[in-house]
């Protein structure tokens, strides 16, 4: 076949010209919002302090609001011949100001050129914040020059708005173009662009910002909740809003700052404390007239619980140990006493409403602390505790019942090593308690388990007080309790238990020993609380696909009703891939089970990197929508994201949960890398080639001990991770009581294998795998040696590994910037590694010549 150098011609020219238009992202919706109108000030024939005449660079620097960009905004498309947006403007001998509005998300790092090109004068907006402008006119659209503005995306959403300038009696109409350059078609196709309202990816912003309950309390008499939501705005600016719902109507009656009220012990009154220069004032409000009575001044520092008559209350109150003087030399007394605090007590008082005394109800030198007040109000039951420390759990505990009348005690447990108390009876006749399963002489421990227990699978127990007898409630129960509530309304117990990767909530019902699952419309219940009076309850929750909401629900019908869902604005924007379970029958003839997380517009014929998570750490990585791991986040970056339970977790059983003691990593890593290779076979979409690892803590652990086992990771990160077990045990502040139960009975000296051939940094030669360590520089749980000492250790062998500190962070990274910088390095490792693109890895971290 022949061609002319015509066709040549033209054939190259379009290929240049298809490459050069996929360079270019061009907006067509946004919206509009205007005008307003200016008005000139008196004496505007002269200058300034600055010698400046009042001309269009005064008139754009007006200031607005930027809750005003949007005020009244309707939707405009662009021309689809001149790509300008256009709005009909009446002349006018006032000056106006149109907005438009978009914007634009980044489903990876990208680098792209905003070019804002318009007749008139315009200010350019990102994230409400000045970016660019441009100050000369132009007569027509065709004259237009631009307002360009580089940015440096991350994977996210930026809210891009054109303050545009209508000059006073001006006929043209206001007109914008909007672009977006990029350096190829690859660039561009990480952008999305669109108006405000429409569907887009789930980034950072969403996880981060917004309002969020966090908690929620009902009223003795089950006629109003109270709803405490923490607020986030953009840039990490925090506050608490608290809002009273009347449960009837299920209506919001009070939206406003939170004043630290309570629900009082009866009704529906409410109380609040206040600081002055006489202490504390205690006041209380009836919320049907709102009206507030002071009921106690002078109230001493601490925190304290009502009794159930009202009459008084219980009151811990913190000694202070003095100063130490040894002028920077310290005398370490405990393991303990490396903490700040330590070395004060907090006792309990009792303050009478009636006259005004506060007295106290123990004395010595060791802390006591209050569990329970009987429901007539003339006993508590308080704990105090010794160091033990030549036998674990290294503590013991007393627990006496106080009779509060003729201050007469009586010693319930004296010297226990594990359980406690959790509330009374209603009658007052028997406690509820809580423990592990060798608690209270191993009550609770499963008949059929013939190994240590986890102390961590918490256990109920019922106690006669006048029998002393314990017995267990939940030792064939698998779900571990969280909370406990004994219902004054029905009289049934109710659990909040950890459900395998769930957070439900059973009712017991005592003469008939038997569990019942209450349904909910959450899958991780955050916080509940029931009525004293009426079978209702309230709380708040998340699911694996939706964000914290929070309901009511009635415990002798079932029914339940949502109170508030503060993030559906945000959710009802977001495209989520959908949420699957998937379980493997291990080798070990166990069913692991997991979940795996989907990008949105999911395509089986296209592969896809993975990225698998998981604990380890006894606890299950629980159906959360969003937190510090968020995995739709990965899935929204083009990951299948493999989320699992391995061997050792609790809510599973207790023969399971104890397969964590003693084992550090041994068998919990069988079934990760089992579950890898088996998700791999059965899901064909998966390159093999790309599959990258995460956990934190005892994850990061998980992390590290896996790299010395397998190859099947192209790339790991590791946050707050052991790589020494024994200087963990002893450095961390609490690696000692931890291993009380990952290393029950084994130390250092009895157990080199254990300490020593399970750390991973003893065999950081068999480690092929690009390693990123992170870790809080002020860490104090697992210290930030852990993951310098892995760092040294592979430099030295000259392996890929990075290692990132954060200043000023513990083990947790709250700080709002540095979360974002922290969360950047973790998404920007994996794209250099599972994605083949290391620009957004150099742009955070550029070659050093040191």
């Amino acid at each position: 076949m022949r061609f002319s150098i015509f066709s040549l011609l033209l054939l190259s020219y379009l290929h240049v010209t298809a490459q050069d238009s996929a360079k270019y992202l061009a907006v067509q919706t946004c919206t509009v919002s205007g005008p307003v109108f200016l008005q000139r000030p008196v004496m505007n024939d002269t200058v300034n302090i600055f010698g400046d005449k009042y001309d269009t660079k005064q008139i754009l620097k007006t200031h607005i609001s930027p809750a005003a960009f949007s005020r009244d905004a309707y939707a405009v498309n662009s021309d689809s011949a001149t790509g300008f947006f256009t709005v009909r403007h009446a002349p006018d001998d006032r000056a106006s100001l149109y907005f438009f509005n978009f914007t634009v998300t980044a489903s990876a790092f990208a680098k792209a050129k905003l070019k804002i090109t318009s007749p008139q004068a315009v200010e350019v907006y990102i994230d409400d914040e000045k970016a660019t402008d441009k100050q000369s006119v132009q007569k027509s659209a065709e004259k237009a020059l631009s307002a360009d503005r580089s940015m440096t995306l991350e994977p996210r959403s930026y809210r891009v708005t054109v303050k545009c300038l209508i000059q006073a009696n001006d006929s043209l109409p206001p007109a914008v173009k909007a672009v977006f350059e990029t350096a190829d078609s690859a660039a561009s196709a990480k952008l999305q662009v669109a108006a405000e309202r429409v569907k887009r990816p789930f980034t950072l912003n969403d996880v981060l910002e917004g309002e969020r309950p966090s908690g929620i309390r009902i009223s003795a008499d089950g006629k109003y909740a109270l709803l405490r939501s923490a607020v986030v705005l953009p840039k990490g600016k925090r506050n608490t809003n608290v809002k009273i719902f009347n449960l009837a109507t299920g209506k919001s009656i009070l939206n406003g700052e939170d004043k630290g009220w309570q629900w009082m012990p009866r009704g529906s009154r409410m109380y609040c404390t206040s600081s002055g220069s006489q202490g504390r004032t205690l006041t209380v409000v009836d919320l049907a007239t709102m009206q507030e009575t002071v009921v106690a001044e002078s109230l001493p520092d601490g925190s304290f619980e009502w009794s159930p008559d009202e009459r008084f209350l219980i009151f811990t109150v913190t000694d202070r140990a003095p100063e130490s003087k040894d002028g920077g030399v310290h005398r370490i007394l405990t393991p303990q006493d490396r903490q700040a605090g330590w070395r004060n007590r907090s006792f309990l008082y009792r303050y009478d409403l009636a006259d005004g005394v506060l007295q106290p109800l123990v004395f010595g030198h060791r802390s006591a602390y209050l569990s329970a007040i009987s429901p007539d109000a003339r006993s508590i039951v308080f704990t105090t505790s010794r160091d033990h420390y030549t036998e674990r759990p290294f503590s013991l505990h007393t627990v006496c019942m106080l009779r509060l009348a003729d201050m007469k005690v009586d010693t319930l447990w004296h010297d226990i090593k594990y359980g406690g108390v959790a509330c009374f009876s209603p009658d007052g006749k028997q406690l509820l308690l809580t423990g592990g399963p060798e608690s209270f002489n191993n009550a609770g421990r499963s008949r059929n388990l013939n190994k240590i227990p986890n102390s961590y699978d918490t256990q109920a127990y019922i106690y006669d007080i006048d029998t002393r007898h314990v017995k267990p409630v939940t030792m064939d129960f698998n779900p571990s309790v969280d909370r406990v509530y004994w219902s004054k309304a029905d009289h049934h117990i109710y659990f909040v238990v950890t459900d395998e990767d769930f957070v439900n909530c059973y009712r017991y019902q005592i003469k008939k020993e038997k569990f019942e699952k209450i349904a909910l419309p959450v899958d991780v219940i955050q916080s509940l609380d029931m009525a004293d009076d009426v079978p209702l309850a309230v709380g708040t929750g998340q699911s694996a696909s939706y964000a914290s909401t929070a309901f009511k629900v009635d415990l002798r019908s079932g029914k339940t009703v949502q109170l508030d869902n503060p993030m559906k604005p945000v959710m009802d924007q977001l495209e989520l891939g959908k949420v699957e379970d998937w379980t493997f029958r291990s080798s070990g003839g166990d069913d692991i089970k997991g979940r795996v997380y989907y990008p949105y517009h999911f395509e089986k014929d296209k592969k896809r990197p993975l990225i698998v998570y998981y604990y380890g750490g006894t606890t299950p990585v629980n159906r959360m929508f969003d937190g510090r791991y968020p995995f739709h986040l990965y899935a929204s970056m083009g990951y299948v994201v493999y989320v699992l339970q391995p061997s050792g977790t609790i809510g599973f059983g207790q023969e399971f949960s104890a397969r964590h003691v003693n084992a550090w990593g041994e068998r919990t890593a069988d079934d990760i890398i089992e579950g890898v290779r088996k998700f791999c076979d059965v899901h064909p979409f998966i390159d093999r080639a790309r599959i990258g690892c995460i956990g934190a803590s005892y994850g990061g652990f998980m992390t590290m001990y896996l790299q010395t086992r397998t190859d099947i990771f192209a790339a790991a990160v590791a946050h707050a991770g052991i790589s020494d077990v024994t200087s963990y045990w002893g450095e961390g502040y609490w690696g000692y009581a931890y291993n009380a139960v990952a290393a029950a009975d084994s130390y250092p000296w009895n157990s080199r294998d254990l300490f020593v051939g399970q750390s991973p940094l003893f065999s950081a030669d068999k480690v092929n795998t690009p390693l990123l360590l992170l870790h809080g520089a002020a860490d104090t749980n697992v210290p930030a040696g852990e993951s310098i000492q892995m760092f040294t250790a592979l430099k030295i062998l000259g392996k890929e590994v990075e290692l990132i500190t954060i200043d000023g962070e513990n083990h947790h990274i709250l700080d709002h910037d540095k979360r974002i910088r922290w969360n950047n390095s973790i998404f920007a490792w994996f794209a250099k590694w599972l994605q083949n693109d290391d620009s957004w890895w150099n742009e955070l971290y550029p070659k050093k010549n040191y």
